[in-house]
């Protein structure tokens, strides 16, 4: 057979929704325990399942990708993901000194890199990426937080790269009781700008919320130095490996590169090494994050991005019969309504895995919606 039921393990997160995945599977709401994330790939710390009862670690062990069903309710952890250079060499030193694969200490779960797409299913709020120095400079002004004033004085230097690097430090090396005293006096000042805001509500706004889920960490201050993005559904956000980032709020579909390593810095309590983050994070002002479906044909619409592990299309039958894209190994899961892939029915939130072997010419068909990701060498 060429194509093939696949169900994936389920991620309990705290920060993910008791609605949203359970719903779009047609299970009783609100569920008992936060649904945050559907695991869709071959990586081995959470490989899905094949409908023939085989792992999909064990059929396709070198898959380039891997797919998530993703819904926060609350947000995630501030954090970036390293490049393939830095995920070799962070995830030998960590084996160099014997520190068990999931041990909670752990940053490196895997020797590759994590770059990601988000397609909003729901609106998505994120953090995505350094703001212009010149932005947060004004954004601090309005606050008009002595304390927050002197570490991020910084930023006026003349190299953008030199002068962000410089302030995350300040901010992060501040001692113990200097870093609540500032937190404190940020999350303040962000409740009582909030409605005078105008253009920087949005920052003020989530950092304002982030102080009241998270009292006292660093990572409130996130919204001042980090770009805030409105992605709407069908939007895409795509994260660079050392992109500095925090989704927020909504839910998805998240496309990345076959690897679980996450470098956290602050809003989480697992682990966090700032020293290793200061290491791989891009200290820069990178280009827009929002990627839009491309149309390409009637009801078929693609995503560009810059990577060579994967390939992502958006496909919308809308009754009538086509070729699934790409070549290869693939994953396909319906998002919306229902649709058919190669005789195989699937509701919202089912997928299906097409092998290496699969004929070409398999078929979406139906009414619904569906995301398709394939390897871009197959």
């Amino acid at each position: 057979m060429s194509v093939l039921g696949l169900e994936g393990p389920v991620r309990h997160y705290a920060w993910g929704s008791r609605t949203v995945l359970p719903a779009m599977l047609g299970l009783d709401v609100p569920a008992q325990q936060p649904w945050a994330e559907i695991w869709l790939g071959a990586h081995p710390d959470g490989a899905a399942r094949l409908s023939d009862g085989r792992s999909l670690a064990d059929v396709a062990p070198d898959l380039s990708f891997m797919v998530k069903l993703l819904a926060a309710a609350e947000p995630l952890s501030v954090q970036a993901h390293p490049s393939r250079e830095q995920a070799r060499e962070g995830f030998a030193a960590e084996e160099a000194l014997g520190i068990p694969h999931r041990a909670p200490h752990r940053s490196y779960k895997d020797a590759n890199h994590k770059p990601e797409l988000l397609v909003a299913l729901t609106p998505v709020e994120a953090l995505c990426g350094f703001r212009d120095p010149a932005e947060t400079l004004r954004l601090v002004g309005l606050l008009d937080v002595p304390r927050l004033t002197a570490v991020t004085a910084v930023l006026a230097g003349p190299d953008p790269r030199t002068a962000l690097r410089a302030a995350f430090a300040a901010v992060t090396g501040l001692p113990a009781d200097e870093r609540a005293a500032l937190v404190g006096e940020v999350a303040a000042a962000c409740h009582a700008h909030q409605v005078e805001a105008g253009p920087d509500a949005g920052a003020l706004d989530w950092a304002a919320r982030l102080a009241t889920t998270y009292p006292g960490d660093p990572g409130i201050v996130a919204p001042l130095f980090l770009r805030v993005i409105h992605v709407a559904p069908g939007e895409g956000v795509f994260v660079r490996s050392g992109v500095l980032h925090a989704y927020l709020h909504g839910a998805g579909v998240e496309v990345q590169a076959s690897s679980d390593n996450v470098l956290r810095g602050a809003l989480t309590p697992k682990h966090i090494d700032v020293r290793e983050l200061m290491r791989v994070v891009r200290f820069e002002v990178g280009p827009d994050p929002l990627v839009r479906p491309r149309p390409l044909g009637p009801g078929v619409d693609g995503y560009d991005v810059p990577v060579d592990d994967f390939a992502v299309w958006r496909i919308r039958p809308a009754g009538r019969q086509h070729p699934v894209p790409g070549a290869g190994r693939r994953i396909v899961v319906c998002v919306e309504g229902e649709v058919a892939v190669g005789g195989l029915v699937l509701p919202p939130a089912r997928s299906a895995f097409l092998p290496g072997t699969a004929d070409h010419r398999v078929t979406i068909a139906g009414t619904g919606t569906a995301l398709v990701t394939a390897e871009r060498s197959g």
